[in-house]
């Protein structure tokens, strides 16, 4: 039977490296999924059996943040010597977690790294966080994110705190103590929980508010500075350590994904104080606020994150840029893409009569719909689904920013275009 079992693992770690082997040959992608859902068909423990044999195990959950504060934590780590793996593409289901693993491992499951940092899906942290046996765990936020799949904040919400009853009380819980509904959490759990926040904010439903009636938080940013696009500043509070950060992200809400990675380093015991001076050399994942010699590309899936884009952005938008959003309603995406119209695109609009708008992706007529009623003007709205095509025609012409508002599997195919006219590397090249 363990002869068996042994040959099982064998035989699935070699499918998946060849899977991995023949996607990347015939640019069929990156071997982000394919790989982990062919070896999990030969054997579905193969994630249990090799996350075991890494020492320590960090899961990173949330509807919106996860691959910033992943690749934060990990930036983090590696600058203190320590050997990471992770799901660097962001595929955060269980076929994802497998895959990255199958590509690192030798063909009889034998690694050497310190530490593994898992981003996962909201749905997918229930039957495959108990897999991990995670020594940290952090939740950072849960708003409305693909109905279809999920179901209603509720329902997100009581799945989790189901699946804590089943984590070991000595692993390490950190939550946003900001949002209401994660704090929900803290019940459900028998060991010890901490959490993270942003002094005077507090999330409120779809939005980050201000708000001074707060919680006790653990690790607190105050003194919050937004640079526009630059970035923000502020001042770090963990315990009796105050250090202050310049965080090269805009926007609150990566202020909340830059916490949740100090906390995590400081639970991994990384030395907090010199890793802030690091954050000049840190990028951002692929589509994350990225930034190119045009422009930039803002990932879109759901209300809130989408409106926090917007409030981002629009202050720094000029007459002379163009804008170029694209709406897929693959599963990746969500098929569902009624969350357009409780995302705030108004917050979007610019008054200049100047500025050229384009909507792609496969329901671009929807997205233009949406502009319409938010404001602008319908004769400036060019339609065109094919993406290529339209990004061809965000650049025509360009004489100030194009940014760029893609959903998951839009952005994807844009990372592809990029990368076929040598303006970037395939994401799963990129370094980690």
């Amino acid at each position: 039977m363990r002869y068996n079992a042994s040959m099982r693992l064998l035989s699935a770690i070699l499918l998946g490296k060849f899977v991995a082997f023949l996607t990347k040959l015939f640019k069929l992608g990156g071997g982000s999924a394919a790989p982990g859902l062919y070896a999990l068909s030969i054997e579905p423990d193969l994630v249990k059996k090799l996350a075991l044999k890494i020492p320590k195990n960090v899961v990173v959950t949330g509807t919106n943040g996860k691959t910033t504060t992943a690749k934060m934590l990990a930036h983090f780590a590696k600058e203190s010597n320590l050997k990471v793996i992770r799901n660097h593409t962001g595929s955060n289901l269980e076929r994802g977690i497998a895959s990255t693993i199958i590509s690192y491992v030798n063909p009889w499951g034998k690694q050497k790294f310190d530490l593994g940092i898992w981003e996962l899906d909201e749905a997918a942290f229930n039957s495959v966080a108990p897999k991990l046996k995670p020594d940290l765990v952090v939740f950072l936020n849960i708003f409305r994110d693909q109905l279809d799949r999920y179901g209603e904040i509720n329902t997100v919400l009581k799945r989790w705190q189901e699946t804590l009853k089943k984590i070991p009380s000595q692993t390490k819980i950190l939550i946003n103590g900001d949002d209401a509904n994660i704090l929900e959490l803290a019940s459900s759990f028998k060991g010890h929980i901490q959490k993270f926040g942003v002094k005077d904010f507090k999330i409120v439903g779809e939005s980050i508010v201000h708000k001074k009636e707060q919680e006790n938080l653990d690790f607190e940013a105050k003194d919050v500075k937004l640079n526009g696009l630059n970035g923000s500043t502020f001042q770090l509070k963990i315990e009796n350590l105050k250090l202050k950060i310049n965080l090269p992200l805009p926007g609150i809400y990566h202020i909340y994904d830059t916490l949740a990675a100090f906390a995590s380093a400081y639970h991994l015991n990384l030395p907090i104080r010199r890793l802030a001076d690091t954050l000049k050399t840190y990028s951002p994942a692929f589509g994350r606020v990225e930034k190119l010699p045009f422009g930039y590309i803002f990932l879109i899936k759901n209300p809130a994150g989408a409106t926090q884009v917007f409030e981002t952005i629009a202050p720094n938008t000029k007459s002379d840029d163009h804008l170029l959003l694209a709406l897929n309603d693959n599963l990746a995406d969500g098929t569902d893409v009624s969350w357009i119209w409780d995302g705030e695109f108004e917050k979007l609009k610019v008054q200049s009569a100047k500025l050229k708008v384009i909507c792609s992706g496969d329901r671009a007529e929807d997205l233009a719909v949406r502009l319409k009623y938010a404001g602008f003007d319908p004769k400036k709205i060019t339609i065109e689904p094919d993406l290529k095509n339209a990004f061809r025609q965000a650049r025509s012409g360009l004489k100030g920013k194009l940014f760029i508002l893609p959903t998951y599997t839009a952005m994807l195919e844009l990372q592809s275009t990029l990368a076929k006219s040598g303006l970037k590397k395939h994401y799963w090249e990129e370094s980690d």
